[in-house]
C-alpha cells in the first residue's frame, strides 16, 4: 500500500501525540499555515540571490496571496514548498551536504521530487565533481532509508500503491490526452489579473491573460538565467514537460507546487522591463495591476459563505456512522473524508489503496458512458462485493450495470446528498 507524503504524515502523527483533543484537520491547518510562512521567509532568500530585498518582498507577499488556497486543501504543499526552497537557498548557498537532506524531505513529501532529483544530480556534478556528487547522493538516500526500510517490511514495498495506481491513470480515467497540458496553461493565465478577468473564452484567455504572463516569464529568464542557477528554471519546465506527457489528473495540489516558479520568473520580468522607464506613475499602475488579482482572489475567499464538496462527505460519513453496523465494509473513490470519518474497512474503487483495483480498468463495456470522467468498472463491484457503496452520483455507474438485475437484486439506494456534491449510497440487500 504504502504513503506518497511520509514526512507529511509523520509530521501530523507527532502533533496529534502532543496535543491528542485536538481535532486532526485542525492540526493538518495548523502545520499548513506554519509551513508556508517558513516557505515566504526561504523563498525570500531565494529570491535575494537575484534581486532587491524590497522586490523580494513584493515577490512573497503575491506567493502569500496566491498559494494561500494551499491551506485548507489540507494536503503537503505547502510542507513540499517549505523543504524545495530550503533546499535551493542551501544550494545556491554552497551548503551541498544541508541541499541534500533537504532534497531528500522533499522526496519523501511528494515522490515526483524525483524529477528535482535528477536534476540536483547534474547541478552537483557540475558545481562538485563526480567523487562529491556521489557523497551527497549517499547523504540523500541515508535520510530517507528509515522510512525505505519500515515501509518495505511493513506495506510490502516502499513504492506506494497510489503511485503504481497513477501509472494507469489513463485507463482509470477518461479525458482528453492534452488535459494536463491545458489545466497547467489555464492555471498560469490565473496567477495574477485573470483571476478577475477571466472570460469563458479560449481566445480571450489566450491574448489578455496568458500571452502577457509568458512574456514575462521569458524577459525573467532571459535576464537572470546563467549557469549559476539554471536549476530554479528548469524545474518548473521540466515539471510541465512531464505532466504534459504523462497526462495524470491534476488535482489542485499539483498545479500549487509548480506556480510559486511561474510567480517569481514572471516578476522578475516585469522588474526587468520596469526599470527601462523612469515614470514612477506608471510603476505603480503596473504593480498595482499585478497584486490586485490575488489580494482579490484571496479578499473573496475569506468573506466566502461557500463550503465546498467536504461538508456533503461528511454529511455521508456522518450518515454511515450512524447506520452501519461492526463488521461491514465500504467501496468509495472518496477516500480522504469517507475513510477518515468511518471507522471501517475502506475498499478503493479507483486504485490508490487497493492494488487489486487497477486490474479492472479499463472498462470494456459497449454501455459506457466515456464523456463521464471516473466510472466503477461493473466487474469490480461484483468482485468488492461491499455492504455499502459511496458515489459522486449515479454517473459514476456503467448505466446498463446500474439499471441491470444483478445490480437492482444487489444493491438499494439509500441515501443522496446534493450539498455542493451529488452523493449516493447504495446498500447491499441482506438475504
Amino acid at each position: 500500500m504504502g504513503y506518497t507524503s511520509p514526512s507529511f504524515l509523520l509530521l501530523g502523527v507527532v502533533f496529534k501525540y502532543i496535543l491528542p483533543k485536538v481535532y486532526i484537520p485542525t492540526i493538518f491547518s495548523w502545520i499548513n499555515i506554519v509551513a508556508l510562512s517558513l516557505s515566504s521567509i526561504f523563498l525570500y532568500r531565494v529570491c535575494k540571490k537575484f534581486i532587491s530585498p524590497k522586490l523580494s518582498l513584493f515577490v512573497v507577499m503575491v506567493f502569500a496571496l496566491n498559494l494561500s488556497r494551499t491551506i485548507p486543501e489540507a494536503m503537503e504543499t505547502p510542507i513540499f514548498l517549505l523543504v524545495m526552497f530550503i533546499f535551493l537557498d542551501t544550494l545556491f548557498s554552497e551548503k551541498y551536504y544541508w541541499s541534500s537532506v533537504f532534497l531528500s524531505l522533499a522526496l519523501l513529501t511528494r515522490p515526483d521530487a524525483g524529477l528535482i532529483a535528477v536534476l540536483a544530480l547534474i547541478f552537483w556534478w557540475q558545481k562538485v565533481g563526480f567523487q562529491k556528487t556521489v557523497k551527497l547522493v549517499s547523504v540523500c538516500i541515508a535520510v530517507a532509508l528509515p522510512w525505505l526500510i519500515f515501509s518495505t517490511f511493513y506495506y510490502g514495498s516502499f513504492i506506494p500503491q497510489s503511485l503504481a495506481a497513477k501509472l494507469h491513470v489513463n485507463d482509470i480515467i477518461n479525458q482528453s490526452k492534452y488535459q494536463a497540458f491545458k489545466v497547467q496553461l489555464s492555471d498560469m493565465s490565473r496567477i495574477y489579473w485573470g483571476k478577475i478577468f477571466d472570460p469563458d473564452n479560449i481566445p480571450l484567455q489566450v491574448v489578455f491573460n496568458l500571452t502577457p504572463l509568458l512574456v514575462l516569464i521569458f524577459f525573467g529568464i532571459k535576464k537572470y538565467l546563467n549557469k549559476d542557477n539554471w536549476i530554479i528554471f528548469a524545474i518548473p519546465v521540466l515539471y510541465f514537460v512531464s505532466f504534459s506527457i504523462s497526462n495524470p489528473v491534476m488535482w489542485p495540489w499539483y498545479i500549487s507546487q509548480v506556480q510559486p516558479f511561474w510567480i517569481i520568473f514572471s516578476l522578475f520580468g516585469l522588474f526587468y522591463l520596469l526599470n527601462k522607464t523612469e515614470k514612477v506613475w506608471l510603476k505603480v499602475i503596473i504593480s498595482l495591476l499585478i497584486i490586485s488579482g490575488p489580494f482579490y482572489w484571496w479578499a473573496n475567499n475569506i468573506v466566502s459563505q461557500n463550503q465546498g464538496t467536504k461538508l456533503a462527505l461528511f454529511k455521508i460519513g456522518t450518515y454511515l456512522n450512524e447506520n452501519m453496523k461492526p463488521g461491514e465494509t465500504i467501496g468509495t473513490n472518496s477516500l480522504g473524508v469517507v475513510g477518515f470519518t468511518v471507522d471501517a474497512y475502506v475498499f478503493d474503487f479507483f486504485g490508490l489503496m487497493n492494488y487489486d483495483s487497477v486490474a479492472f480498468y479499463p472498462i470494456k463495456d459497449p454501455c459506457l458512458d466515456k464523456s463521464v470522467q471516473f466510472v466503477i468498472p461493473p466487474d469490480l463491484v461484483k468482485f468488492a462485493m461491499v455492504d455499502w457503496i459511496v458515489t459522486g452520483g449515479e454517473s459514476e455507474f456503467v448505466k446498463c450495470f446500474r439499471e441491470g438485475k444483478w445490480f437492482k437484486k444487489n444493491y438499494e439506494a439509500v441515501y443522496v446528498e446534493s450539498l455542493g456534491y451529488t452523493g449516493n449510497i447504495w446498500k447491499l440487500k441482506k438475504r
